[in-house]
Order: structure tokens, then sequence, then C-alpha cells
């Protein structure tokens, strides 16, 4: 295995070991905040990334990769050492929003790094492959942490948060060994030829749609995410093993790491997923199944648990094979801003369904509020593969 994609794969396991997972919805329960908040404090989330991304992005090129990674790697964990201290709606805004931040400064760089150092130690199209199981491996750590997690959440709900930024701190070393990427020229004329070169691809045919349609699927994804946890709780309270009844948040520990597993085994074959459908047919195919399968839970909720299970098996392909479309689409000259321009884009579109999401769910509840973003994305998706017939 080459030593930097080697390091490449410890970074991701590092820094995916968030025990903080399992228990982040219910830790907001428990100090007072409602639906609605959570989904204030998320949309918060995506309009700080909304306002930063670009900035940050554009930071990552002229500064390198490797230093905005680590700035983003080591907000990260103070972010989260500073959240298990949160008493407040306030306080939790101020630390999503530094989350926001930091979370922007690794997002364009950490695709564009990889991408770039393929293309020069192997080749460009090893990045579905290296991406794809450099995030399996993080899921599985990933799993591995949501057990402790669910373990510690159970004696106390703050402390996965302490032990999250923790062992993310692991991942800050990590990084610092990365081979240094070369920083963009500053000239005024590279600077204006940087902005053109992003306009001209998030304006273009090729990218423009695209992701306006993966920003909505990753709106649907992000609100069903708040209900993972409440629903699987109340699946599970009075589940008995053995006359044993173990504590509710200990089960959503396991489930956590069921999920990470499952997704690592899909996220690992995301190369043969391409090799096998494409890209174009799985974006035609895989979100509108997803979504029609989301409406039925209003008529099956017994289904609800497990089709958990599938959306996070079917956000973790697409993640590397929309990470691969993008690169491939995308010169050298302003990658990084260019990607963080997309996850800005994203933001736009997320931020509105979180707080339409959580204020739905407090309205209507959980199953209802599900299955109805099921049902937008299944049409969404539908409109997207007729119009874009020849994606490619």
């Amino acid at each position: 295995m080459d030593r930097v994609v080697a390091k490449y794969y410890l970074f991701e396991a590092t820094r995916n070991a968030h025990l903080s997972g399992p228990v982040w919805v219910l830790f907001l329960l428990s100090r007072g905040v409602s639906y609605s908040g959570v989904g204030l404090l998320d949309a918060a989330f995506s309009v700080t990334i909304l306002l930063s991304e670009l900035p940050t992005g554009y930071a990552g090129d002229r500064i390198g990769r490797r230093r905005a990674l680590l700035i983003g790697t080591a907000g990260t964990t103070v972010g989260s050492i500073a959240f298990a201290f949160g008493q407040s709606l306030a306080t939790f805004l101020l630390v999503y929003v530094f989350l926001a931040v930091s979370q922007t400064f690794a997002s364009g760089s950490d695709s564009a790094w990889l991408y770039e150092t393929l293309e020069t130690r192997l080749e460009a199209d090893a990045f579905t492959r290296v991406r794809g199981r450099g995030r399996a491996l993080g899921l599985v750590t990933g799993g591995v942490a949501a057990v402790a997690g669910g373990i510690l959440g159970s004696v106390n709900l703050a402390w996965p948060w302490l032990a999250s930024g923790l062992v993310t701190a692991v991942a800050v070393p990590v990084v610092a060994t990365f081979p240094a990427s070369a920083t963009a020229d500053t000239s005024e004329q590279t600077q204006r030829a940087v902005i053109r070169a992003v306009r001209d691809r998030l304006l273009g045919t090729d990218l423009r749609w695209f992701i306006v349609y993966t920003g909505v699927f990753a709106a649907v994804m992000g609100v069903v995410n708040f209900f993972v946890q409440p629903v699987t709780q109340d699946a599970v309270t009075g589940v008995t093993v053995a006359g044993y009844s173990p504590d509710s948040v200990v089960i959503i520990g396991g489930v956590y790491a069921a999920f990470s597993l499952v997704s690592a085994v899909v996220t690992a074959k995301a190369g043969r997923v391409r090799a096998a459908v494409g890209t174009a047919g799985w974006f035609r195919v895989a979100p509108p199944a997803l979504g029609a399968l989301l409406a039925g839970v209003v008529v099956v909720p017994a289904a609800t648990v497990p089709l958990f299970f599938v959306l996070r098996a079917v956000r973790s392909v697409t993640e590397p094979l929309q990470g691969q479309y993008l690169n491939d689409r995308t010169g050298s000259l302003g990658r990084a801003t260019t990607l963080s321009a997309v996850a800005m884009a994203h933001s736009l579109v997320v931020a509105p369904f979180e707080v339409v999401g959580g204020s739905m769910a407090d309205a209507l509840g959980v199953i209802a509020t599900i299955s109805l973003l099921g049902g937008g994305l299944l049409a969404v998706g539908l409109v997207w593969s007729v119009a874009h017939s020849d994606f490619s």
C-alpha cells in the first residue's frame, strides 16, 4: 500500500471516531432543546457553512490543503469538548457555529488533497476506491466508537462528547505528517482566474443541476437523521434479552455500531458499484428508490428502524461517487474553492429543510415527517432522472 494512502486511512479512522454520534439528539433533548430547536441548530450549522465554505476553501487553495485540514481537525476537537458543557440553546448555537467553520476548513481540502495526491502518486481514477475504503475504515472505527458512546451515554450523556474530542485529537498529528500540497499563486491575475473557473464550473450544465439534486438528497438525509435516536429509543424501550432489559442508550450505541458496519461494507465496494452501474445509473435509481421506501413508513411504521440502515448504506456509497464526479470535472486551479462552493450550495438547500423538518416533527409527528420527506425525495429524483436522461 502506498505510504501516503495508509496515512490517509489512519486519518479517516481517527477523525470518524465520534462517540457522541448515538446520543447527540438525546443529549440536546435532555438539555431542554425541542425538535424545533434541533432543527434551528442544524440550520444555523448549515448557514454558517454557507457563509464560510467559500472563504475557507479559498484559504485551502492559498495556504495548502494540509494546513487547512489541520485547522479543521483541531477545531473539531475543541468544539466537541466544548459541546459537553453546553446548558442552553444559545450556548449550543455558538458551539455549532464554531464546529461548522472547523468543518469547512476540511470539507473541500480533504477531497482536493486526496485527489491531487493520488493523481501524482497513483492515478486520479483511484479516488473512488481509496475514498471509499477510507470511509469504510472510518465507519468501522465509528462503529466501535458508537458502542463505547452508548455505554458512556448510559451513565452521562455528556461523556461521549468529551471522549469524542479526545479521540479526534489523535487525527491532528496524523494530518501533520501528510505531504504538503502546493499553495496557489496569490497574484491578482491568478485569483481572478480562480473566481472565473469556480463560477464557470458551478454554472455549467455538467454540474449545476447535479449540485441541486445532490443538495436535496443531503437535506432529506440530514433531517431524517434527527429522528434516528428517538425513534430507535421508542422501538427498543422495554426490550428484554434473556430476562435482562439493557439501557436503551446502550442499545442505541449498538445500533449505531451496526449502522457503521453496514455502511463500511458497502462503502468499501463503492468502486465496484461505480464499475457495475456507473455514476449515472446510481444517481438515477438510488435516491428515488430510497425516497419511495421512506415514504412508505407511514403505512408500516415498524419498518422505520430497518430503513435507517438502508439510508446509511445509500448515503455511504453516494459520497465517494459524488466526489469522483465533481473532481473529474474540476481542474486543479481552484479545486478546493470549487468543492467548498459545492458544499456551500448544498447548505443553501439543507438549511430551510432542517428548520421546516424540525417544525413538522413537532406538529405532525416524526413518522409522518419522515414519510413526507421521502415522498419529496422520490418526486425530485424522478423529475431529475427524466430531465437529465443524458447524464453520464
